[in-house]
């Protein structure tokens, strides 16, 4: 792959040999990932390989006689390319390389360092009408001094807040435009770019290395942007700064289920309950949200309703599954009335709280396709 790079790095812009390394890095991960499980090779794994042969190309362009200028170039690019889109802590791995490579034979050409992603203006965001589904981007400056919109699609309705999406785009007109059509229409309607103004939210949102650890079911597209959307995911927390704020107080699992209880027997008070009731509602409660995101536990979506049935299907027992679900109707309804939803965003959940599957996620309760990137 990388003297393939080299080839390309001779004739075509270092951001087209970006793209380039990263569509070959999707197709590969790809391939092994529907192979032989023996066969297998982690993400992370073949990116430091491919540090560690980048390196070596540009260590024996500099050891071997060449009559071209400045042979050591093409492999460069190659290196400084890789090393543009790999997270920390693979990001120190090339720097550190760099080092090691200027004090070798003939080193003392090579650039003092690498080129690291640079954020040009303002981060933006935007959010659907459920509040769950969030579009962030940010312009990167290019080697030749043009700017190209990176957007992340956050899906933050599941376990975690998973960027379901990630691409460059020439403006952020079209990347906005490319968010609305992964969302929708409905969800979509009127939405708009504006400046981050919580860093702290845009931090727990944003794709972060988690060494081994993956959703799983990755398409070719996402495992190209694997490792590059976390690398620019670094840079823009950066640029947005401080991530500390002040405390709030959200709404969380003992308060919903101590708000839920009491208004399920306000409007539910002609009519018999089970008799663990407050347990239901405990346990429902609780299951509502696994991730750690507190300013997104009060959301309620059609994709996080069908995503909830999967888990509770999954975790609990059939006939307490059911209790849970049965009491699905009346929970949506009170947190859509409570979010001041739209009638017409608010039925849209209602299906799927009655048990309706979700065609985008699938009917496995045990591998619900976490990264589906769902039309609300």
């Amino acid at each position: 792959m990388v003297v393939e790079l080299k080839a390309v790095a001779r004739q075509r812009p270092d951001c087209d040999l970006d793209d380039e390394l990263c569509a070959r890095i999707g197709a590969r991960l790809l391939a092994w990932d529907d192979g032989p499980i023996e066969d297998c090779v982690s993400p992370n794994m073949f990116a430091e390989a491919i540090v560690t042969a980048a390196v070596e190309a540009v260590r024996a362009a500099l050891r071997e006689p060449n009559s071209e200028p400045d042979p050591w170039r093409p492999a460069w690019r190659v290196l400084n390319v890789v090393a543009g889109i790999v997270p920390f802590p693979l990001s120190r791995m090339a720097a550190d390389a760099v080092i090691d490579l200027r004090t070798a034979p003939g080193g003392r050409v090579l650039p003092r360092a690498l080129d690291d992603p640079t954020v040009a203006g303002r981060v933006l965001w935007t959010r659907d009408a459920y509040g769950s589904r969030f579009g962030v981007t940010a312009a990167f400056v290019t080697s030749n001094g043009a700017q190209r919109w990176y957007l992340w699609d956050i899906d933050a309705c599941g376990y975690l807040a998973l960027t379901v999406h990630s691409a460059y785009y020439p403006t952020p007109e079209q990347a906005l435009a490319a968010w609305q059509s992964g969302v929708g229409d409905v969800a979509a309607a009127g939405t708009a770019f504006t400046a981050v103004d919580d860093a702290s939210l845009l931090a727990q949102l944003m794709p972060a290395e988690e060494g081994l650890l993956r959703a799983g079911s990755e398409n070719c597209e996402q495992f190209a942007e694997y490792h590059r959307s976390k690398r620019l995911a670094e840079a823009a927390i950066e640029a947005v700064g401080d991530t500390s704020c002040q405390p709030q107080s959200y709404l969380d699992a003992s308060s919903a289920a101590t708000q839920f209880g009491a208004w399920i027997r306000a409007h539910r008070a002609d009519e018999p309950q089970p008799a663990e009731l407050d347990e239901l509602i405990t346990e429902l409660a609780d299951s509502w949200q696994v991730s750690n995101v507190a300013a997104l536990y009060s959301t309620c979506s059609p994709h996080r309703v069908a995503l909830t049935v999967l888990h509770v299907r999954d975790y609990y027992k059939d006939d307490f599954a059911e209790q849970l679900i049965a009491l699905l109707p009346d929970w949506t309804c009170w947190l859509t009335t409570r979010n001041r939803l739209a009638p017409q965003l608010a039925q849209r959940c209602r299906p799927y709280a009655l048990g309706e599957p979700h065609a985008d996620l699938g009917t496995d309760h045990s591998r619900p396709h976490y990264l589906a990137r769902v039309i609300e």
